[in-house]
Formats: structure tokens, sequence, C-alpha cells
């Protein structure tokens, strides 16, 4: 007689034989990607349909195979730590021009309007190109379309640095937006691909972006006030120049654990309306990402209220920013580890919930309570985002997530880039802080978007027999 209940069909095993529970056991954790709660609950539905003995091999079994998955193998440890490295520098020389823009200013005697309108096209241009990044991670392979980013970013960078005039350096600064726009799709469906812990891998991977983002803007600028805003370019070149080599020369991805990968958590009949919302909530972060970079180091300089050893306010403003950017390190790290151990549909919901009361302190409040509202906002924004960046390949088919990934970094950093131009205006009049409330409502709407996955997945999940879109 067979005892399947509560498993797929083609891991059914016999009522009286511990050793074929035991092996049934491992098969479901690897196909269902179970978490620790859920092998205690599927060990306790076990107990009471198939007896004492039975639940005992599924539950030692299941917790025996869950504990080894969560240890990463030599070559899951090199996806991460590669793409970590890559996802810094991606941000950092998409981030050296703000840094170096006064003097860049100065030197091609041009007005900030030009040059605003450089970066807005380079963004967009970043967001848009996320579609056939997609296309390519799913064709060429993730890593060759990770080392083609980098390298051809930093290559780039380098026309940057040798532009004679304003018109040159748009042309370089909108290859930097096209070919850095390549590396998200392809950076996540490697690590979807090719890690079985995906939470923590993205957290990893987010931290890395994160310290790119916190450190590049005070590198660039110490370096041109050393040398020259030029410098700045080329030696952010050279960096992503030689990662991209060193990616070029390692093993294709995912050829270390393509065999005993298991396949994404398989939980609702139909997913395309939960990828929906997930696309919106990718388009909020964005949205809000790009305002946080873009306004937080005015609105800290304005609005701080103290001073530090009589360093003028843009330089505190900027070095605060990066102090309080640098929580999202640890977010990224705790939402990885988070993102392991809890159902990721019920975790997203708080995480994007805490991100809205430090967005209000920030737009209502100044001095002390500024910057701890800052610090607090970042940590809890990149805490949900490991989470949320793993549901997406939770809830798409795996040779769909280079395009998954694609569509999410077009929501994302297309929708992004009009931060700027709605943060510009509310920072004209009435002042900088209101476009901190502005990005609490975008919180507000993921929040939201979170609760409605929650209704909409729970409700309608079945462990069994489920594929992903």
């Amino acid at each position: 007689m067979q005892c399947t209940h509560g498993f797929p069909p083609t891991f059914g095993f016999r009522k009286d034989s511990r050793k074929d529970a035991a092996v049934s056991g491992v098969q479901a954790a690897r196909t269902l990607t179970l978490d620790a709660v859920q092998v205690n609950a599927y060990a306790s539905r076990s107990r009471a349909w198939c007896g004492e003995d039975v639940a005992r091999g599924i539950l030692g079994a299941m917790t025996t195979y869950t504990e080894a998955a969560g240890r990463m193998t030599p070559e899951e440890r090199r996806i991460v730590a590669s793409t970590g490295v890559a996802h810094g520098l991606n941000h950092s020389i998409d981030l050296v021009y703000g840094a170096v823009l006064a003097v860049i200013l100065i030197e091609f005697g041009t007005t900030n309007a030009v040059l605003g309108a450089l970066a807005t096209v380079s963004w967009l241009a970043y967001a848009f190109t996320a579609i056939p990044a997609g296309e390519m991670a799913d064709r060429l392979g993730s890593q060759r379309t990770v080392a083609l980013s980098i390298g051809g970013a930093g290559v780039a960078a380098l026309m940057a640095a040798a532009a004679p005039n304003v018109w040159v350096l748009g042309v370089a600064l909108v290859l930097i937006g096209i070919l850095g726009g390549l590396y998200h799709p392809a950076g996540l469906s490697l690590i979807t691909r090719g890690v079985r812990s995906r939470a923590r891998a993205l957290g990893v991977h987010g931290a890395g972006g994160n310290l790119g983002t916190a450190l590049a803007p005070v590198i660039a600028a110490f370096i041109a006030g050393a040398w020259s805003w030029r410098a700045a370019f080329v030696v952010f070149a050279v960096l992503s120049i030689a990662v991209s080599i060193a990616a070029f020369r390692s093993p294709p991805d995912g050829e270390a654990t393509r065999s005993d990968r298991p396949r994404p958590r398989l939980r609702a009949q139909s997913l395309l309306v939960p990828l929906a919302l997930m696309f919106v909530i990718n388009a909020c972060f964005g949205f809000v990402f790009r305002g946080l970079t873009l306004f937080l180091p005015l609105h800290l300089s304005q609005n701080l209220g103290f001073d530090v050893f009589g360093f003028e306010p843009v330089v505190i403003g900027g070095a605060a920013a990066t102090i309080a950017l640098l929580f999202g390190v640890a977010g990224q790290y705790a939402g990885g580890e988070l993102g392991e151990r809890f159902r990721r549909e019920r975790l997203l919901v708080p995480a994007a919930a805490l991100t809205v009361p430090p967005l209000l302190v920030m737009g209502l409040w100044d001095g002390w309570l500024l910057l701890i509202g800052a610090s607090a906002f970042v940590f809890f924004n990149f805490l949900a985002q490991p989470t949320a960046v793993a549901m997406i390949s939770d809830y798409a088919a795996e040779r769909l997530q280079g395009r998954m990934y694609g569509l999410t970094s077009l929501t994302g950093f297309g929708v992004g880039a009009f931060a700027g131009l709605g943060g510009g205006v509310l920072a004209d009049r009435p002042g900088v802080q209101w476009v901190f409330v502005m990005l609490a409502g975008a919180a507000v709407l993921t929040v939201v978007c979170a609760m409605a996955i929650n209704v909409y997945v729970m409700t309608r999940s079945e462990p069994e027999g489920i594929s992903p879109v």
C-alpha cells in the first residue's frame, strides 16, 4: 500500500518501509525546495496519515537534506563572490559621473540642465537594455553576459575619461548605460540558476552592490580631488576590465550545480498574477532607489543641522549619506538569511512595511532624527530586496529567468529614472524633504502589493503538481 498523502504522487513509499520513506523525503525536499518550517509541516501530516515510523524517516531525511543544501559548494561560492564584486563595480561606474559632476561642469563650461539630461539618457539606456540582456542571458549564457557587461562598461568609462567635450562624454555615458544595463538580468539569473540557497546568495550579491553604491562616490570624489575627474573614470574602468577578464576565464555558469539544483518553489496554480505584482513592487523599489541616491546627500547637507570639524555642508551631507547607505550592506545580508529561513511571501510584507515610518521621519524631521531615519530606512529597504528578487525565480521557469529579470530591471530602472523629475519638482518647491514623503507613498504601494501576493498565493497554493510559468 502506498502512503503518499502530502507528497507528489511520484514520491510514494510503502507504509511499512522507513527506508523508502527516507528516500521519498529527500526527493520531496529537493524538488520542492522546502525550508525548515515546511519540513516540519510535512512530517506532521505524514505522522497523522502514515504512522510514527514513517514520519520519523521523512523528518530525518528531509532535515538532513535541507541542512546540507544550506551549505554552498565551492562552485556556488565562486558564483556568489564573482557576482558580488561585479555588482559593486556595475553600480560604481554608474555613480562616478554624479560624484565628479561639479568638476565637469567647470571644465566644459556647460549647464546643470545639459549634464542632468545626459544622466537621464544614460539611465534610460541602462533600463531599456534589460530586455535584450535577459534574452542574451538565456541564449548566450549568464556568465558570458556578465563579463560582456562589466568589461564593456569599463571600455566606455575609458572613453569618458578621454572625452574632449561634453558631447563625446554624453556618448560615453550612453554606452555605459547600455553595457551596464546588461548586468542585472544576467547576474541575477546566474545566481538563481547556479546556487541552491537563492535568497542567501542574493543577499550577498546585494551587499556587494550596496558597497559599490556607498563607497564609489567617496572614492571617485577623492581621486578627482587628488588628480582629476578623468582619473576617477580610469580607476574604475581598469577594475571593471580586470573582473571581466576573470569572468571570461571561469568555467561556464551552472556547470557544477546543474545536476542537483532543485526547481523553484512551486506554490500557485497560476503565477502570472504574483509575477505581475512583483513587477510593480520592483518598479517601486527602483523609484525609491533612484530617489534616495539622488536626493539623500542634498537633503542631509541642507537639513542635518550640525557642524563637523568645520567642513562644508555638502561634504557633511555626502559623508552622512555614505554612512546611511552602508547600513544597506547589513540589510542585504540579513534579508538573504531571513529569506532562507521563512516563507518569502510572508516575510516581504513586514520587511516592506518597516520602510514607511523611517521615510516619514526623513520627510518631517531634521538633525539627528533625520540621520537615524535615513539609516533605518536604508537597512529595512535593502532587507526586503533579496526576498523580493528570489521570489521572481520562485515563480518563473528556469528557462525564462533571464527574460524575467530583464523585465524586472526594465520596470525598476525605467520607472526609477523618473524619480529625478518628480523629486526635482518637489525639491524646488515646497522643499527637498517632501521628496521622501513621495518615496513613502511608493513604499506604501509596495506593502499593498506584497499583501495582495500573500492573499492570492496562500489561498491557491498546493505543493503537489504545480509548474512555474
